[in-house]
């Protein structure tokens, strides 16, 4: 029961708002003093007191909000408002952890728990290897959490939120797209259900690999959210570089784990029910195969003509039994990292292993992401294939006679002009982006064309990484970490909620 009396229809959005907002806040605390605890068994005094006062400050607001406003049924806009400052509260709540335990600057704890909840993967901190394991493991679980996504998660433990429709679209991907079942409910049990069993299976593959069960258990968190964050600075290329485990089978394990997370989980559900046409009933998935095959295929043609034209390192020649196989699993596990906007890797993107065409390919499959209803980032494949309709029906338009109209179909179903027009509008917006943020990098860094544009292109798409060497991302400007940051939520929650919050008027609905 709330404190204040019930309020008019123009403020019992924003009340409900505010109430549920408080009701997040408390389950966030409650996950941060599971946090305090392992660090408490684990001896790790160093972290304890940063999760135990993130956890009160969190309990605290939380109950405050939960009990002061009144809960009201949210419609689009003000469950798209409580989207967008859920994931800003969040994350600065999420950040006192790393403020307090590394020692870092407010910009860099906030913009390392922005990238742990958008699944990005941009990381301001170096030294993992020697970092406290209840901060390794905390990073891991922002992105676990922040793929499933923030109000996903509540809804799963709040059963009774009133609009829950409303609440899943303010988060879900801005596109008309089929669900598994009717209901929000059953359709959440069923997504929280796949990605529960790809989160273990991944983490039993990693263990058969030889990981530890630590490692295991944060690479597999990382891998089904399409996050990236690792527990070691070399990435998975560490296991190598240190002859841990056996890497061969850890990079299969992670290649198949990123491209079924990269996957919608509609394909999934098909599967588990007996439909293998699923892998290629969607015209999305068949563009996704397409893409997969496609870039790997272009990947290697570059490197061998590289290769060929250089007379560079053997190991860029793909030739030999052994060498061939090291060869495409690399270019494989590249192309899977990048395209899920997971952002593993096993080369350095920006390192002398990839030449400009390559570069300038994972750009590419930086922009596009993965499918609709998976943990990508990116403008999705679905999109992009629309996109690629929206073309072909201009032409066929020309073709016809004066007067005669026809829809864009896809699916086998008439797409309506709202949702054409919203595609093309999210497109605009991506590339406005993407341009302002390529511009602000280059005027406030000596960095490139190229490494300023990608920056942008890692934040905005939820990828990671990027052309601009890791180490100097720490000391980039402060205006472009904020810049940074704002592109990752905007690319997660896909522009409209951080929008909506700069309008006055949504406020007042």
């Amino acid at each position: 029961m709330s404190l204040l009396s019930r309020p008019s229809p123009q403020l019992g959005a924003m009340f409900g708002v505010f109430h549920a907002l408080g009701r997040l806040l408390v389950a966030l605390s409650a996950l941060l003093c599971v946090h305090a605890l392992l660090s408490l068994i684990a001896g790790e005094s160093s972290t304890l007191l940063g999760f135990v006062i993130a956890g009160a400050v969190s309990g605290v607001v939380g109950a405050a909000l939960w009990l002061v406003f009144p809960r009201e049924r949210l419609d689009e806009t003000p469950a798209m408002l409580l989207t967008g400052l859920a994931w800003i509260v969040l994350s600065l709540v999420g950040s006192i952890p790393f403020l307090l335990a590394l020692d870092a600057s407010f910009i860099d704890a906030f913009f390392e728990t922005v990238s742990g909840f958008t699944t990005t993967g941009i990381t301001m901190f170096s030294g993992l290897d020697s970092m406290p394991r209840t901060i390794l493991l905390w990073r891991a679980v922002t992105q676990w959490v922040g793929g499933l996504g923030i109000l996903t998660m509540f809804l799963l433990l709040i059963r009774d939120s009133p609009g829950a429709h409303a609440l899943m679209g303010g988060e879900a991907h801005k596109i008309v797209a089929p669900r598994p079942e009717p209901g929000p409910f059953t359709t959440l049990r069923i997504i929280a259900t796949i990605y529960l069993g790809l989160s273990g299976l991944i983490a039993l593959g990693l263990l058969v690999g030889g990981m530890s069960w630590f490692d295991a258990i944060t690479h597999a968190m990382t891998t089904v959210s399409t996050g990236g964050f690792s527990t070691h600075d070399a990435s998975i290329a560490y296991y190598t570089l240190e002859g841990v485990g056996r890497p061969r089978v850890i990079e299969y394990v992670l290649i198949v784990g990123m491209i079924l997370s990269g996957t919608s989980f509609l394909v999934h559900y098909d599967l588990a029910r007996g439909r293998v046409s699923g892998l290629w009933k969607r015209p999305e998935t068949r563009w996704w195969w397409l893409l997969l095959l496609g870039a790997t295929g272009l990947l290697a043609l570059g490197q061998l003509t590289r290769a060929g034209a250089l007379a560079g390192p053997p190991e860029l020649a793909l030739a030999g039994a052994s060498s061939l196989e090291s060869g495409l699993r690399t270019l494989l596990f590249q192309v899977a990292a990048i395209a899920t906007t997971t952002g593993y890797g096993t080369y350095d993107i920006a390192g002398p292993y990839f030449g400009a065409s390559s570069r300038l390919l994972f750009l590419s499959l930086m922009l596009v992401g993965g499918c609709v209803g998976s943990t990508s980032g990116g403008f999705k494949v679905l999109r992009v294939a629309l996109l690629a309709r929206i073309f072909w029906h201009q032409v066929r338009t020309l073709l016809l006679p004066r007067g005669a109209r026809a829809g864009v179909l896809y699916d086998g179903a008439l797409v309506d002009d709202d949702e054409l027009e919203r595609v093309a509008g999210l497109l605009f917006l991506w590339l406005a982006l993407l341009l302002v943020g390529g511009l602000v990098t280059a005027l406030l860094s000596d960095h490139g064309a190229l490494a300023s544009v990608s920056g942008m292109f890692s934040a905005l798409n939820n990828i990671g990484p990027c052309y601009i060497p890791v180490d100097e991302l720490a000391r980039l400007h402060p205006v472009t970490k904020l810049l940074y940051i704002i592109a990752m939520l905007a690319g997660r929650l896909e522009i409209l909620p951080i929008a909506l919050l700069l309008v006055p008027r949504a406020w007042r609905r």
